[in-house]
């Protein structure tokens, strides 16, 4: 079984920072980066089709690494 807590995401942080798609969810990509590089956002507050809590922790993993990925190359 799976339980929704919330289906409307709270982005305000990144309203005007990063780009939102219209149910204000942040756009990134596979590897969490949103459209600034260098900011990467992971679990559900992100553009995905997938909402469960397996997903969001792969996220974070691949936000983490690709952060540090980011950090050693620029």
């Amino acid at each position: 079984m799976f339980v929704a807590i919330g289906l409307v995401p709270d982005n305000d942080v990144a309203n005007g920072v990063v780009g939102l798609d219209k149910r204000g969810y942040i756009e990134a990509d596979e590897s969490t980066e949103a459209s600034i590089p260098g900011i990467f956002a992971a679990g559900d507050c992100r553009t995905k089709k997938v909402r469960q809590i397996a997903t969001a922790i792969s996220d974070g993993a691949s936000a983490a690494l690709a952060a540090c990925s980011y950090i050693e190359n620029n």
